[in-house]
């Protein structure tokens, strides 16, 4: 079986504990995924507190936006 890489942005440990238990169990792998799990810059990483309600910050999306994840998580 040929792996297949997929690049994920990191997942929230309450809202992507699925995702966390699936490859710690090695269910990825036995398909013939080799996830990973993509840490963002720095630079990337934005406070809450820059934000307002209308325009609220949000760190998740960037990385695959600029096509170095193939998802995350909302």
């Amino acid at each position: 079986m040929t792996m297949m890489t997929m690049t994920i942005e990191r997942v929230r440990a309450f809202n992507g504990l699925d995702v966390l238990v699936a490859r710690d169990e090695g269910l990825f792998a036995a398909e013939g995924l080799d996830l990973r799990i993509a840490t963002p810059a720095p630079a990337d990483v934005r406070s809450s507190a820059e934000g307002t309600l209308a325009e609220p910050v949000t760190n998740q999306g960037r990385l695959q936006h600029r096509g170095e994840a193939a998802m995350f998580q909302g």
